[in-house]
């Protein structure tokens, strides 16, 4: 059914990773219900627009990062893993 799909093992870690932070944004909703607030970003924001944000800014990053330098693959991960920490923390 999925022969198409070229299944590694960073796109498994990738899919089992979003699929965790998922029920860990469920489970911690439900228990403390997200709080609005206004940071950096300007405009108002809960905790799961910023994860989606930060998710999202990742891969953008990512993105860029690849197409824009040669190799040092892990070092573009860690900036775009602080990068969205930050966006997570203070945004």
């Amino acid at each position: 059914m999925f022969n198409w799909m070229v299944w590694t093992l960073p796109v498994a870690i990738v899919f089992i990773g979003v699929f965790m932070l998922i029920i860990g944004m469920t489970i911690w909703g439900h228990y403390s219900p997200p709080k609005i607030h206004k940071g950096f970003l300007r405009i108002t924001t809960d905790r799961g627009d910023r994860v989606y944000i930060s998710y999202i800014s990742f891969a953008f990053f990512m993105i860029c990062w690849i197409a824009f330098v040669e190799g040092a693959l892990y070092v573009g991960v860690g900036l775009g893993v602080a990068l969205a920490a930050v966006i997570l923390k203070w945004g």
